[in-house]
């Protein structure tokens, strides 16, 4: 997430799912981090009509040598296009690949390449010679040799460039070492915005949540086309800030840590703020900026659960005491899933008495939406995407989930939620971007990307299932909390396998149904149909003494946590 220090990243964004720092850096996860090294030009002694370029492409999961190296090359790299002009002018696409005679794997699994250009020496002892350099994640598919003329060369569809140089100046001298003074800068295609999970917790898509009278460490970062982090000299510069700096203040590590931000509460009670991080390229070309914003929020979760019994929800601080709202949450009916969008801050509730779904502010008061949720049949689970701002709807009555954006209107999508079998509780797994939902009528979870096709799990099956009510995310852990009908919570990770829990059993529950995770104390909130009741569990399972009761609770049933 820095340098030279990386906080390692929790699930991430835009999709950023997946960037793993073995996928991006010459150095391994932990420790010093630089995705980085420059290509050195040098004459061979005696020659005064040559020059030889030397590209070393980082083994992507090599940590040897990170702090000797620190320009970046992406580990993905395959072809460079070399553009020079002055006495001699060349233009030529190069294969930086194992097939290229001249390209060899070094005692670090690194690739090297070496390759020689028939360069005429500079007139007098200035420099002569401009030349362009831009690395790309794709071969050159006619490249004779490695090489070849790129009026002639020819790239796959899709090749991306991943970094480029400004125009260098250099000189070639006769009999000497010429070596270029040539720093490559990664090209981002997206930001990354990450946390330190010992002091923040949560990611860019579901927000942030830093605990009450605590400050963390929040990193920015380019990530070039193919997932890699750009870091070290040539990397992007970067910028954090907050749009309310009255509730949190972020400060800049400075020099030694240019991607390293510290967030700060600056109120005793923030409500929260939005985190906007941008990027911008160092090179001459692509050097428009590029902006990611976070949600940011205090670590005062408020847990909001519908009641069954009297079509009402209740309002709970972490530890069990009752809040008081300015608002009623007016026209529920038969209030089953609940859902939070922090976009808006509203709370919509799924009413299966009849078929609808309320929107609410945080402080209970209906708002007035554009479109009406239409084709819902029963409805019963309901979960926000933060990736693209939808509402999904688990429909029991017709056996559908459907779409909706913020205000209610129904999206269209490419795939139709297929082999549904009373689906009920669903949840959104940031980390893979997928929708997971509970079948009553089999006891079985399929999983689902956003436009609504099926997903094939590699590990498991989501075994031991039991009339499912209700799913919860643990980003700590990338698992999937599920509430059985059997009186047990189980717990699987993102490809259904069933995890071994070490310390606890999750006991005393009485008919769960609802269950949340709430990120600033790492709990598990569930929601007792059976004696009206809200348990809490750690992670583990293990149960939890709140200073509060949850009073007033009447057939609770869902339950959302709003940091």
């Amino acid at each position: 997430m820095t340098t030279p220090s990386l906080p390692a990243p929790t699930a991430l964004l835009a999709r950023l799912a997946g960037l793993a720092c073995a996928l991006a850096l010459l150095a391994g996860c932990g420790g010093a981090q630089s995705a980085a090294v420059p290509p050195h030009v040098r004459a061979p002694i005696g020659a005064s009509s040559a020059a030889r370029l030397t590209i070393t492409i980082p083994h992507a999961t090599n940590a040897n040598s990170a702090q000797r190296r620190p320009q970046y090359i992406s580990p993905a790299t395959q072809a460079l296009a070399v553009t020079i002009t002055g006495p001699t002018s060349l233009s030529e696409g190069i294969n930086l690949t194992t097939g290229n005679p001249s390209c060899t794997v070094n005692l670090y699994s690194n690739l090297v390449c070496t390759v020689s250009l028939a360069l005429a020496p500079c007139p007098s002892n200035t420099a002569c010679y401009t030349g362009t350099f831009t690395t790309y994640d794709q071969a050159y598919t006619n490249a004779s040799g490695g090489s070849c003329s790129l009026s002639s060369c020819t790239q796959p569809a899709g090749t991306k460039a991943l970094s480029q140089a400004q125009s260098v100046s250099f000189l070639v001298a006769a009999g000497a070492a010429n070596n270029l003074p040539i720093t490559l800068g990664g090209v981002p295609a997206t930001v990354a915005v990450l946390s330190s999970a010992t002091t923040i917790s949560g990611n860019a898509l579901t927000g942030f949540v830093l605990p009450m009278a605590q400050s963390g460490q929040v990193s920015v970062l380019g990530v070039d086309a193919d997932g890699n982090y750009i870091l070290g000299p040539g990397a992007p510069a970067v910028a954090l800030t907050t749009s309310d700096a009255t509730q949190f203040t972020v400060t800049p590590i400075g020099t030694s840590a240019p991607n390293l931000f510290t967030v700060a509460n600056a109120s005793s009670n923030p409500a929260g703020a939005l985190l906007t991080a941008t990027v911008t390229p160092t090179t001459a070309s692509g050097a428009s900026p590029l902006t990611a914003a976070a949600d940011i929020f205090s670590g005062s979760a408020t847990l909001y659960v519908t009641n069954l019994g009297n079509s009402t929800v209740t309002a709970y601080d972490a530890q069990g005491t009752q809040q008081t709202l300015t608002g009623t949450f007016p026209n529920l009916n038969g209030p089953y899933g609940i859902a939070y969008d922090p976009a808006n801050g509203w709370l919509y509730v799924a009413n299966n008495g009849n078929s609808t779904v309320t929107a609410y502010n945080a402080q209970g008061a209906q708002q007035t939406l554009t479109g009406t949720f239409p084709s819902l049949s029963s409805p019963a689970g309901i979960a926000y995407d933060p990736a693209n701002g939808w509402l999904y709807v688990a429909n029991p009555g017709n056996n559908t989930v459907t779409a909706y954006n913020a205000q209610g209107a129904k999206q269209t999508l490419t795939g139709t939620f297929p082999n549904l079998n009373g689906p009920g509780a669903i949840a959104y797994d940031p980390a893979n971007g997928w929708l997971y939902v509970a079948n009553l009528n089999n006891n079985t979870m399929t999983a689902y990307n956003a436009q609504g096709a099926q997903q094939t799990l590699t590990s498991g099956s989501f075994p031991n299932l039991s009339n499912v009510q209700g799913i919860a995310y643990d980003p700590a852990n990338g698992w999937l909390c599920v509430t059985n009908g059997n009186n047990t919570v189980t717990a699987y990770n993102a490809q259904g396998a069933q995890q071994t829990l070490a310390s606890g059993s999750f006991p005393n529950f009485n008919g769960p149904v609802g269950i949340a995770y709430d990120p600033a104390n790492g709990w598990l909130y569930v929601a007792n149909s059976g004696n009206y009741t809200v348990t809490v569990y750690n992670a583990q399972g293990t149960q939890q003494t709140p200073t509060g009761t949850f009073p007033n609770l009447s057939g609770p049933y869902g339950i959302a946590v709003v940091p």
